[in-house]
């Protein structure tokens, strides 16, 4: 059977992902094989490995854990509001460039983008938690700024495409809208 080591089936073919996504930008309490316990807010949740990645802010430091799947025992939700430090850690893992743009700057070069692929009869949609994606067919995603480094793809055919149609989009977008 497919997934399978040894004879039993892997995790990944069996745990639903949405009994991690339920602890998304929540603080936690996960306690470890080892009689420790580890608290923070959840950033991600590795599906594979079952690893969480928790953040914890003290006045100004903000430590970074991993813990690794096998020594979880037990996840404890401490916080359930979710929007406590979620743009906080969200502005930890973005470029700098997003960040010196304002919201409404993000919003304008997503939809000249948006328009612009769709000027070129390419399925794209908006895709994300917050919307912030674009996506063509779920074989590719742009993520902000929304420039030809911000591409995503595991199709490097499709990846060199759209790059290229976005390297060569006019600056000018009255002469194509």
């Amino acid at each position: 059977m497919e997934g399978e080591i040894n004879g039993s089936v892997h995790p990944i073919f069996t745990r639903d992902p949405d009994d991690f996504m339920q602890y998304l930008n929540k603080q936690v309490s996960v306690l470890k094989e080892d009689g420790k316990e580890v608290t923070g807010w959840v950033y991600t949740i590795d599906p594979v490995s079952e690893s969480f990645v928790l953040l914890s802010f003290t006045d100004d430091k903000t430590q970074l854990d991993i813990v690794m799947g096998p020594s979880v025992r037990q996840v404890s939700v401490l916080d359930e509001n979710s929007e406590t430090y979620k743009k906080r850690i969200e502005a930890m893992f973005r470029p700098p460039e997003v960040e010196a743009l304002s919201e409404e700057e993000l919003e304008k070069r997503k939809n000249v983008l948006k328009s612009w692929l769709l000027k070129n009869r390419l399925p794209v949609q908006v895709a994300g938690n917050n919307g912030e994606l674009l996506s063509i067919s779920d074989a590719l995603f742009i993520e902000p700024p929304y420039g030809v480094d911000n591409c995503r793809s595991t199709n490097e055919i499709i990846l060199g495409r759209i790059q290229g149609l976005i390297k060569n989009m006019p600056s000018d977008q009255e002469e194509w809208c």
